[in-house]
């Protein structure tokens, strides 16, 4: 193992797919590299590819709420089923982040969270970007939707109601810190001129029969780390040339999210240098990055 050297260039735009579903792929062409001693490439078709690696998890949300007279949200009893198929594949992952995300961005003092992985005679869903914090969220707003029909309000006023606010200490115990919801909130809703946008909207609709338009404002929450521990870890090994210019080489995987360029940021930044003086070399393992 210790002569295996792997290098990974980018891999295009995609996620979750290449995390496991890959591997089926990478060993049918591992047997004949070794038989042949040869470079061995598999690509498959669209159709096969899909049917392979399968698709986002779908959801069943069943819930309660209890709110004020003030319409203030004090109680989540939340039950969620996600599809995992005929494997588990991340299917556990993705329900624990589907949890952790079934706040939203909303206080509730009083929260209840259970989630069931479906065991099903569908192909094995796998992870997709958002990894299960999507669904969580939509699940959310599916019931502050219910509240706005029921109440007559309008969805912004119930959202802004029951923002969480600085040092709000979340369901699964991390405190907010640094929470910028509010002005950012406040400032997108000036700067799109939503209130106008709306009026707009509503005179269309009420002047169209069978066109029909909407506009809304929803916000999100999405937290950047592995719910594995062990994963939330990652260095880099920096090289600064006598002529100026920097070379960084890291251990992630460059596949459509912008991380080579992230990267190259973080260190120009650091060294208040160009952007155009960072250069990010390929992935590979045989490099120490401790």
């Amino acid at each position: 193992m210790s002569k295996v050297v792997c290098k990974t260039k980018r891999i295009g735009g995609g996620f979750g797919g290449k995390e496991t579903r890959a591997a089926v792929y990478a060993a049918a062409a591992s047997v004949p590299s070794f038989l042949l001693n040869q470079p061995v490439k598999l690509t498959l078709d669209r159709d096969t590819d899909m049917m392979i690696t399968e698709q986002r998890h779908s959801f069943l949300g069943k819930y309660k709420v209890g709110l004020t007279y003030e319409r203030k949200v004090m109680a989540l009893d939340l039950k969620i089923y996600n599809n995992g198929g005929n494997s588990l594949d991340l299917s556990l992952a993705i329900l624990e982040r589907a949890m952790f995300h079934s706040d939203n961005i909303y206080e509730i003092p009083n929260v209840r969270i259970q989630g069931k992985v479906c065991f099903t005679n569908f192909p094995s869903n796998t992870a997709f970007c958002g990894f299960g914090g999507p669904q969580g969220m939509l699940i959310t707003e599916n019931w502050i939707q219910r509240i706005v029909v029921e109440l007559k309000k309008s969805p912004e006023e119930i959202r802004e109601i029951n923002f969480q606010g600085e040092g709000y200490m979340l369901h699964y115990g991390q405190q907010v810190e640094y929470s910028t919801l509010a002005p950012l909130w406040d400032q997108l809703k000036t700067s799109c001129d939503f209130a106008n946008a709306r009026k707009e909207v509503e005179q269309f609709n009420s002047q169209n029969r069978w066109r029909k338009r909407g506009v809304a404002m929803v916000p999100t929450k999405f937290g950047i780390s592995f719910t594995l521990k062990l994963m939330n870890q990652e260095g880099a090994l920096v090289h600064v040339y006598t002529d100026g210019t920097v070379l960084v080489t890291h251990g992630g995987v460059e596949m459509g999210q912008g991380l080579h360029t992230k990267v190259a940021q973080v260190a120009a930044f650091a060294f208040n240098i160009p952007l155009s003086f960072v250069f990010i070399s390929e992935t590979r393992n045989s490099l120490d990055f401790t």
